[in-house]
């Protein structure tokens, strides 16, 4: 498949507006092909804002228009399970936004069937397709360094609304499977890079609003054979630095570290810094990632793997289960 790819986005909230700009600015493999909210009227809006001649109001028919080669899932997250089974029934490539499952029955369910039909899923990570991030992994690997520690925070403050998704139990909000994917995968990936398994880690959850009825701070501590500091909130500004150490090594990811443009290297004494822009909004480089596979006839990525997917969501359900937070992990499938 030499052609671009024809993308339809499913769900037009904030995040899919971002992901649009880019595709259209930014992306020369890709092109977007058709929109589908389940009201049409939102989907007709969407589509002449963005000058796309289909939309759909409902999901049923982007799955079953034959011309679309891929679809962006960006609802959120409790309704993942049932678009992605939806579109990868119906023969598409499916990109879902992170976290792309709450729980890793569902994980594992939604992998094997991407697998016995031959597709791509992936979970929308776009932090680790950064052209510095891959090239700081690409260091690591050169010069054969040990790493031993990553910190990373991602929290910001925002007013409580109970009714909002982000504090929202029903919704399965909270500070894990909001903010706490980021950090939980920069560990996850690293660990992948230097061969280590990832343990269970102990976690501690404090709440700022006692009537808050989902997890508004975590800080999930990683022990050997690779330490780890992840902190995640909903209800504090947190660091964003990411920081990296080993024998004669820090890396120290500069703010946003999750949209991270330069990346400063000190190793046995030496300075290095990786200083390569994001192409566009940050979208660009996974939709072109993406893209590129699915021309090449790949139904795998190396990037967004599916063995850091499947790590990641084993953490994050296994801690809020203990954390009791079980509520926010189980499965919404209708």
């Amino acid at each position: 498949m030499t052609q671009k790819i024809r993308w339809g986005i499913a769900g037009l909230g904030n995040i899919a507006h971002r992901f649009t700009k880019d595709l259209i600015a930014h992306v020369e493999n890709g092109e977007l092909f058709a929109v589908a909210a389940r009201d049409l009227g939102r989907a007709e809006e969407f589509s002449k804002q963005y000058g796309c001649e289909t939309s759909y109001g409902s999901y049923v028919e982007l799955a079953n228009d034959s011309n679309i080669d891929a679809i962006y899932v960006a609802t959120i997250h409790p309704f993942h399970k049932e678009l992605i089974k939806l579109f990868l029934k119906n023969g598409k490539h499916v990109l879902v936004e992170k976290p792309a499952l709450t729980n890793l029955a569902d994980w594992d369910a939604m992998a094997a069937l991407a697998k016995s039909n031959g597709l791509l899923l992936a979970e929308a990570m776009k932090s680790v397709t950064f052209p510095a991030y891959r090239a700081m992994k690409q260091f690591i690997l050169d010069n054969k360094v040990e790493i031993t520690s990553v910190e990373a925070s991602f929290g910001n403050w925002h007013e409580y609304d109970g009714a909002w998704h982000l504090f929202n139990p029903k919704l399965c909000g909270g500070a894990t499977l909001d903010v706490g994917v980021y950090g939980l995968w920069l560990y996850a990936d690293l660990c992948r890079l230097a061969g280590c398994a990832i343990n269970i880690p102990t976690v501690e959850y404090v709440q700022d609003n006692e009537q808050s009825k989902v997890d508004e701070n975590a800080t999930f501590s990683f022990d050997d054979p690779l330490k780890g500091r992840i902190c995640a909130s909903i209800t504090r500004d947190l660091p964003r630095n990411a920081i990296i150490r080993g024998p004669e090594l820090e890396i120290v990811m500069h703010e946003k570290w999750w949209s991270s443009s330069t990346i400063d290297i000190t190793y046995q004494g030496e300075v290095t810094q990786i200083a390569m822009p994001i192409k566009g909004g940050g979208f660009a480089n996974e939709i072109e990632h993406f893209s590129s596979l699915l021309q090449n006839n790949v139904h795998q990525s190396d990037l967004l793997n599916h063995e850091t997917s499947r790590n990641v969501v084993r953490v994050m359900e296994t801690c809020l289960n203990r954390g009791g937070y079980a509520s926010l992990v189980q499965s919404s499938e209708k």
